[in-house]
């Protein structure tokens, strides 16, 4: 994300002369075919916001669309009074703090929470597998088997019963006859009847009250982060410590879908995905302020939040661990471009919060200087160097001077040590 550079491409002159003459001028780069984009013209219309919309003929990308998305490089993107913003998710955010008449997300901060959970679900999980593909799978079926027994146990009789709690529908009999059939020929079989769990009991146990428990693991920068947001609050809490190579049943009960930390309970209320879990303290918790109040500086922050988790530790963690000597080096060098981008935002600042800590400090420091730098460490690889990353370094410097980052940093050696072994169980998996 940046401000559109003064010497634009001749295209963008001749598709956008008013820009400039109207600061409230909204552009919307889309495709007509993608729901990405298609979910920010609704947004636009429900706000009823004006706005141009140029269509993008994929895959023949325009020099536009690559000048305004050169990371992604993919559509929608939105500009607004010269502010430009990727990715669909952040848009709709950005949209909903600009423009607040109609809302889009609900105002308390476990349902905003939990909206974002189900919509990156939907992005990442069902748009992936499909929800469909298991009542395609039953119908048909006479006797009961393995899936039955797995999607038994936990759709109708654990997580249908905690979306009832929430008011949520999410498997309506008109939109989902086979399953619903199929659950009530479940319902018909003894030996399932004798397994279902009390229905009152599991709702009561599933919503039990608790003040604030984080499930976590010594080494996870995602969990790490949460901590660090918990104690810039100064919200007590306990923590449980998981075992990687062996999952809690507290751990599957409370996180079914992924099955991974960290898993934050607040209230009964169980909140999932780091970044979603920060933001929902953030919420929750308003003083010491993790998020930029600004719109386009908190897109911003969510958007190079995001660069962290998806892309860095992907290039320069996962697909560096599978890699020969000479892979090792590329990636290396494709790690290095990623992280210029933090470092031309760090620029005349302490913290990318500014004078304090903030989101993208969290994301950022969890990954790259106590978890990353230390499995390059372990393989004799430098990626980061001062000569060529001096905010970086004196960025890093700044945050160990913080007691409650200091706090949750790993020890360094037990870190290497772990940081080698997930290595390993990358290249042997």
């Amino acid at each position: 994300m940046k401000n559109i550079s003064k010497s634009v491409t001749q295209e963008y002159n001749q598709r956008d002369r008013r820009m400039t003459e109207n600061e409230g001028k909204v552009k919307l780069l889309g495709c007509w075919a993608s729901p990405f984009s298609r979910r920010v013209e609704m947004a636009l219309k429900r706000k009823g916001i004006p706005y141009e919309y140029l269509e993008e003929a994929l895959p023949n990308k325009s020099p536009l669309l690559l000048e305004l998305n050169p990371i992604h490089k993919k559509v929608p993107v939105l500009v607004h009074n010269d502010k430009i913003l990727p990715e669909s998710h952040l848009i709709l955010e950005y949209i909903d703090q600009t423009w607040s008449n109609n809302p889009i997300l609900p105002q308390d901060p476990y349902e905003k929470a939990m909206a974002r959970f189900w919509a990156k679900f939907i992005d990442e999980q069902i748009l992936t597998v499909g929800f469909r593909s298991l009542v395609k799978a039953e119908k048909g079926r006479e006797t009961i088997g393995f899936v039955d027994m797995v999607a038994g146990s936990i759709i109708p009789f654990c997580l249908a019963r905690l979306w009832e709690c929430m008011r949520i529908d999410v498997i309506p009999e008109d939109e989902f006859p086979e399953l619903n059939r199929w659950i009530k020929n479940l319902k018909d079989i003894e030996s399932v009847r004798e397994c279902i769990p009390h229905r009152e009991k599991q709702i009561e146990h599933m919503m039990k009250k608790e003040e604030v428990k984080l499930l976590g693991i010594w080494a996870s920068p995602f969990s790490r982060r949460i901590e660090m947001a918990l104690k810039l609050k100064g919200v007590p809490y306990e923590y449980v410590e998981e075992i990687l190579e062996k999952k809690s049943p507290l751990l599957l009960a409370l996180n079914p879908i992924h099955k991974k930390i960290p898993v934050l309970v607040h209230n009964g209320k169980t909140i999932l995905e780091s970044q979603v879990i920060l933001e929902y303290i953030d919420e929750t918790w308003k003083h010491n302020p993790l998020l930029p109040r600004d719109p386009y500086e908190r897109s911003k922050a969510r958007f190079l939040a995001k660069l962290v988790d998806e892309q860095i530790i992907t290039a320069g963690f996962v697909s560096m661990a599978r890699a020969d000597e000479k892979g090792r080096e590329v990636l290396a060098e494709q790690t290095r471009e990623l992280i210029m981008n933090l470092e031309k935002e760090l620029v005349g600042k302490d913290f990318f919060g500014g004078k304090t800590v903030g989101f993208l400090d969290l994301v950022a420091g969890s990954v790259i200087p106590f978890c990353l730098e230390r499995g390059w460490e372990g393989i004799g690889l430098e990626v980061i160097s001062e000569e060529k990353f001096p905010e970086y370094k004196r960025w890093v410097k700044n945050l160990e001077k913080v007691d409650f980052v200091k706090d949750c940093i790993p020890p360094k050696e037990k870190h290497v040590e772990h940081m080698n072994h997930m290595g390993e169980r990358i290249r042997s998996a």
